[in-house]
C-alpha cells in the first residue's frame, strides 16, 4: 500500500479563497487498464486549504464502470457527495468517482453534474502524455527558485550542522519558504540515508536524509533532497532542504525562520 503523501502545512490563519478553474491541458484517468476519462473540459476547484480537484464532464467520463455507492458526506465547500464505486470485471475500487449533489454556492455551480475521482483509489492520472503524481497541479501555482547570497544556519540537537552563503530559495504558492543547501556547506555526517520517498507533483521524487543524535538515536527525516528533478526544477537538483520542525533552529541573515 502506498504511504499517504507528507504534504508542507498551509499557513492555517489564512482566509479561506475557493474558486473555479477552467484547465487547458487534457486530463486522463486509468484504471485496471481502462481510460476511466478523458478531457480538454477539466474544471479544477481549488482553494488554499486543500488540495486541487479535477471534475470532468459527465460525457467524458466511461459511464459502464461505475456503480453506484450508498455512501455519502458533506464536503467542506460543496455539501452533499454521492458516489460510484468503478468496477472493470476485473477489479473494483469503492467509492472511486464522486460528485456535488447540488452545490450550495452559487460560485461552484459549474461543478454541477460533473464528475471527480478519489486521487489514489484509481492507477494512474495525466495531463497530457505526462504522469501526474499525488494530487492534481493547480493551474495558479507558481514555483520560483532563486539563487541567493543570503546566510542560512541550522542548528541540530544543539550544535550547528548546515551553514551556507549560497542558499537556493524555493518559494512555492501557499507554503513556507524552502532553504536547499549545497552538501559541502552541510556535516554529512549528522546525517544517515533514509528509506523514506516522496512525490510532488511540481518537483519530482524527493529521497530523505534522518539525523544522527549525540546520544546514538536518530531522528527520522529532517532533511530531504530531489536528485533528478523533474525537468522545470533543475536549479535544486541534488541540493538539501530541512524541516524547520525537526531541527532545533534555522536563522536567516541572522533571524530565526518561523
Amino acid at each position: 500500500m502506498t504511504a499517504a503523501p507528507k504534504l508542507q502545512p498551509r499557513e492555517a490563519a489564512a482566509p479561506h479563497l475557493v474558486n473555479v478553474l477552467h484547465s487547458p491541458k487534457r486530463v486522463r484517468v486509468k484504471f485496471g487498464g481502462h481510460t476511466v476519462a478523458d478531457s480538454r473540459n477539466v474544471l479544477v476547484l481549488r482553494s488554499n486549504h486543500f488540495l486541487p480537484v479535477y471534475f470532468f464532464p459527465a460525457a467524458a467520463v466511461d459511464r459502464s464502470l461505475l456503480k453506484p455507492s450508498k455512501d455519502g458526506q458533506q464536503h467542506a465547500v460543496g455539501g452533499e457527495t454521492k458516489y460510484w464505486d468503478l468496477d472493470t470485471g476485473d477489479r473494483r475500487s469503492p467509492d472511486a468517482a464522486w460528485s456535488f449533489a447540488a452545490p450550495p454556492d452559487e460560485s461552484l455551480s459549474p461543478l454541477a453534474g460533473r464528475i471527480a475521482f478519489t486521487w489514489n483509489a484509481v492507477d494512474q492520472w495525466f495531463e497530457e502524455d505526462e504522469e501526474v503524481f499525488v494530487h492534481a497541479r493547480d493551474p495558479y501555482a507558481r514555483i520560483d527558485v532563486l539563487q541567493s547570497s543570503s546566510h542560512v544556519e541550522i542548528w541540530f540537537d544543539g550544535e550547528p550542522i548546515a551553514d551556507s552563503h549560497r542558499p537556493v530559495l524555493l518559494f512555492e504558492t501557499h507554503l513556507p519558504t524552502r532553504f536547499y543547501l549545497h552538501p559541502d556547506d552541510i556535516r554529512l555526517e549528522r546525517l544517515t540515508a533514509s528509506t523514506t520517498t516522496t512525490r510532488c507533483p511540481y518537483k519530482g521524487i524527493a529521497t530523505y536524509w534522518s539525523g544522527l543524535l549525540k546520544d546514538g538515536s536518530v531522528r527520522p527525516d529532517i532533511a530531504w533532497s530531489y536528485r533528478d528533478p523533474i525537468a522545470e526544477m533543475p536549479k535544486i537538483k541534488g541540493l538539501v532542504a530541512f524541516y524547520p520542525q525537526a531541527v532545533d533552529r534555522i536563522h536567516l541573515d541572522g533571524q530565526p525562520v518561523t
